[in-house]
């Protein structure tokens, strides 16, 4: 039997220009959780911890530092690690960050394997031996994937555990609509008959089914996805995966497991006032805070608020922003859907008491969402006859 540890997609060095007020706690959460999960794995009695590629977020604007400093943390680990260059920090010979990884390395003690060679890798662990066929990156992009030298090559039926470690997207899970991140398919990686596949550069778990408290069987394809969000865009927890292959009656069998390794999360909501429902922009942002997954210090939000909200609130809402919203990690409001609620008052400020649209919207006062909607629609047609006037 031998246990896998499996991350990938990592993107150290990632600069976080967006984020330039809280950039060190976002890469120190990065590291932070790189360490945990060496600890984690070695707890799991993983013999093999294996990244999948984009361990890094550049093959030429990552420091020296940042690169030495992910080294250690991977030169701890009591097995062996090996590591995939994927499309962000891609392997030709020439790139700054794996001579730099590799100067680091070489001031240690180590058993990490920088897979750069298109070649089988043996290695052996604790009960088994496993075979490696990296399928690694030599640029940022490329329309055809790296896996032919391992048709021609072939899976060696020797006995051992074979592994094969693959960057690019999966045609159907990654999109990829101009091919041109090294794209496979399932059945391409099933032809190919490694016991199992290791793949990365898809930000999402794959398989999305995994349990974090039992082993599920019958998958031979695994993409554990980033360890931690980098962004809105990707929408999952952070995420690894640790894998048990052992074989019975000539055969290898793979259990696979989630590992939520992630701490800060991204969180894209939003939040519709709306009006006569009886709760209003304060109360509405505060139940919505209240659904946070993580302590609100760890979470980096986005709300974009719609919809109609009191006048005194519409008057003070960036005050209520500040205080449902100040205990969070890094906050951002977009309401140029939020309108304010349309009274009495307001009404006769810019309609003549007289008039047909003051009638028309007085006579729909009983009905908040309608009286709404029927103020904007006056209030497009005044804009635009306005603008047709020479």
């Amino acid at each position: 039997m031998v246990k896998i540890f499996v991350t990938g997609d990592n993107h150290f060095g990632k600069k976080y220009n967006r984020y330039p007020e809280i950039r060190h706690r976002l890469t120190e959460s990065r590291y932070g959780c790189l360490e945990q999960m060496v600890r984690r794995a070695e707890e799991e009695g993983c013999e093999l911890f294996a990244v999948t590629g984009d361990l890094f977020d550049s093959c030429v604007s990552v420091d020296r530092e940042s690169v030495a400093r992910a080294a250690r943390i991977l030169a701890g680990f009591a097995g062996t690690v090996l590591v995939l260059p994927g499309n962000h920090d891609y392997y030709t010979g020439e790139e700054k960050v794996w001579k730099r990884f590799e100067e680091a390395l070489a001031g240690m003690e180590h058993n990490v394997l920088l897979l750069k060679e298109f070649r089988p890798y043996r290695v052996v662990c604790a009960e088994e031996t496993v075979t490696v066929y990296p399928a690694f990156c030599q640029s940022k992009h490329g329309t055809a994937n790296n896996l032919d030298w391992i048709r021609k090559e072939g899976i060696r039926q020797d006995g051992t555990i074979s592994i094969g470690m693959a960057h690019g997207a999966i045609q159907g899970i990654t999109p990829d609509l101009n091919q041109s991140y090294f794209l496979m398919t399932e059945e391409e990686l099933n032809r190919i008959p490694a016991d199992l596949w290791l793949i990365g550069h898809t930000h999402v778990p794959y398989p999305a089914d995994l349990r974090e408290d039992e082993d599920t069987f019958g998958r031979r394809i695994f993409n554990a996805g980033t360890h931690e969000q980098l962004d809105l865009s990707n929408h999952t927890e952070g995420t690894c995966m640790i894998l048990t292959c052992f074989r019975k009656e000539g055969k290898t069998l793979v259990g696979a497991r989630r590992y939520v390794s992630g701490r800060i999360r991204y969180l894209d909501w939003q939040a519709q006032i709306r009006p006569g429902s009886g709760e209003g922009l304060k109360q509405t942002l505060e139940r919505l805070a209240d659904q946070a997954p993580v302590p609100r210090e760890d979470a980096v939000i986005r709300v974009t608020v719609s919809g109609a909200a009191q006048p005194e609130e519409y008057e003070a809402r960036q005050q209520i922003y500040e205080a449902v919203f100040g205990g969070f990690l890094f906050w951002e409001i977009r309401d140029a859907g939020l309108q304010e609620v349309i009274s009495a008052d307001r009404i006769r400020r810019e309609y003549a008491q007289t008039s047909f649209a003051a009638r028309f919207l007085e006579a729909l006062a009983e009905d908040p969402a309608q009286l709404q909607m029927a103020y904007q629609l006056l209030r497009q047609c005044r804009e635009e006859e306005q603008e047709e006037k020479p």
